[in-house]
Formats: structure tokens, C-alpha cells, sequence
């Protein structure tokens, strides 16, 4: 599980700690190849390659999002996730 979500640096020392950042990340990821399923994008696009898309915007603050590409603009419009980009 740790390879398939890379979540091999946690850097948390609690075990209670842990299996909540693991649950957290699975359900993100499961929550991810959902959508990519009910869009019928699932065969196209993977749901690492979402998170990765995903991790080249730059926050400025929790609302507005900059340097956002065309390519991470046209994924999040076609997921029809509600993120905020300008």
C-alpha cells in the first residue's frame, strides 16, 4: 500500500497517526478513480497521473490557485472537480 499511494515518507511516529494519513490518502485516491470511472476517463488517465497534474499548481492562498497550465485547467474542468483557478 505504502508503493501505491507513495506514501513511503510519512515522517509520522505515532501508529494512530499513520493509519490516518494512510485512510486519508486512500480515501482521496479512491474518491479520484471514482470520478475518473463515472466520467468514463478511467481507461484514459490515471489516477496518479491526476495527482500529478494536480500537484504543479502552485497555492497561494486556499481559494485562489496560480501558474495553473492549460493542461491541469482542462483536467480539472473535465473531472468537473470545483477548484478555483486565475
Amino acid at each position: 500500500m505504502k508503493n501505491k499511494l507513495e506514501n513511503d515518507k510519512s515522517y509520522l511516529s505515532d501508529d494512530d497517526a499513520v493509519k490516518g494519513y494512510f485512510f486519508i490518502s486512500l480515501y482521496v485516491y479512491s474518491r479520484i478513480h471514482e470520478i475518473l470511472r463515472e466520467k468514463g476517463l478511467a481507461g484514459k488517465i490515471s489516477v496518479n497521473e491526476v495527482l500529478f497534474e494536480l500537484s504543479k499548481v502552485n497555492m497561494i492562498d486556499y481559494k485562489k490557485l496560480s501558474d495553473a497550465q492549460a493542461g491541469v485547467i482542462r483536467l480539472v474542468n473535465e473531472l468537473g472537480l470545483s477548484v478555483l483557478i486565475y
